[in-house]
């Protein structure tokens, strides 16, 4: 395994972890205000994102900035995967 190799794994683990916290605390949130029953089947997630940025957005007047953490650590974990992929695998690049 190479720098890069690491360096993607790193990334991505990393990216992982900030998207699993803040979507758990996103999910916390819409618990405790009533807004998803944790006793319901799984719900679709652009669902439970809207009724989230809605709510925040009525009672603070602007998007919790918890929603935009989320959302940027889920693109950079698909960035990062993808690019790592396309430079190491389909390129055959080696750093």
């Amino acid at each position: 395994m190479t720098t890069m190799d690491y360096a993607a794994i790193v990334g991505m683990v990393l990216a992982a972890f900030a998207s699993v916290v803040s979507f758990g605390m996103i999910a916390n949130y819409l618990f405790d205000h009533g807004l998803a029953d944790r006793n319901a089947p799984p719900m679709n997630l652009l669902v439970l994102y809207r009724k989230f940025k809605h709510h925040t957005m009525e009672t603070t007047g602007q998007v919790n900035p918890l929603f935009w953490v989320h959302a940027t650590a889920v693109g950079t974990f698909i960035s990062v995967g993808v690019v790592y992929t396309l430079v190491r695998f389909v390129f055959k690049w080696t750093f």
